[in-house]
């Protein structure tokens, strides 16, 4: 199997184009003032410190564009003004933006992220994903390039005919296994991604469906390679008995 310097480069750009797009909206959103992370559907609170407003109201947009409040009066109580709790303002997956005005001229700008997900993966974690998902990819090109490449039939002569065993199929069966459990375990960190991150919910059940699939056929692949790996041994016992006597194997 030959991998050219053009596909590499195509598959690493993809691969860190799906993990750094993640960055993109939480660096919009930190910038208005972020008020941090929240599940999918659960009542939230909105709370602003102003000590000298006589009145604050509130506006929100969801992640589609749509003015859900606008406003609206918060409530005061002990200097601390208050919106909600509230499930409306969390129903869609994706970045909230919250604007404020007051007696004072000097509007405030917040947003929050909403997800199907009550922790997200922080920066460090962030980090060590990305280091750990170039770490899987590069062993599974490696074991899938090595299952491809390694020979899998016994040697045989210009005549066609078998004169030794190539052990070197055995270390192909495993890679060729290793290069799909690789596979299914990068699928399961780009599903964590995508479940984490809010810019890549969009890609979460397909990652969810493909892993699923995937991990439903490890099993089965396991055995089948089990399996595959006794019965060649077994044939190539013969065969080492057979060309030991000087008999012609197949």
């Amino acid at each position: 199997m030959y991998f050219n310097k053009g596909s590499d480069k195509f598959l690493f750009t993809l691969l860190f184009i799906i993990i750094f797009s993640s960055f993109g909206s939480a660096e919009i959103c930190e910038a208005a003032g972020f008020m941090g992370n929240f599940q999918q559907n659960s009542n939230i609170t909105i709370t602003q410190t102003c000590p000298t407003c006589t009145f604050l109201n509130i506006s929100v947009t969801d992640p589609n564009s749509l003015v859900l409040f606008n406003n609206t009066p918060m409530t005061l109580a002990d200097n601390l003004f208050s919106f909600g709790p509230n499930s409306t303002i969390t129903q869609v997956i994706g970045t909230y933006f919250v604007q404020g005005t007051s007696n004072l001229d000097n509007p405030f700008k917040a947003c929050y992220t909403v997800t199907n997900i009550s922790t997200q993966i922080t920066t460090p974690e962030s980090v060590i994903y990305i280091i750990l998902t170039v770490g899987v990819f590069m062993l599974f090109i490696f074991t899938f390039w090595a299952g491809i490449g390694l020979p899998g039939r016994n040697r045989r002569n210009e005549l066609n005919r078998v004169i030794g065993v190539e052990f070197m199929k055995y270390p192909k069966l495993g890679c060729l296994f290793l290069s799909y459990a690789f596979f299914t375990w990068l699928i399961n960190i780009l599903f964590t991604i995508s479940s984490s991150f809010v810019t890549l919910t969009q890609f979460q059940g397909f990652f969810e469906m493909i892993f699923n699939f995937l991990l439903a056929g490890l099993y089965a692949f396991f055995v089948a390679t089990i399996v595959i790996f006794f019965i060649l041994a077994a044939r190539d016992l013969r065969l080492v008995n057979l060309l030991t006597r000087g008999i012609q194997g197949r």
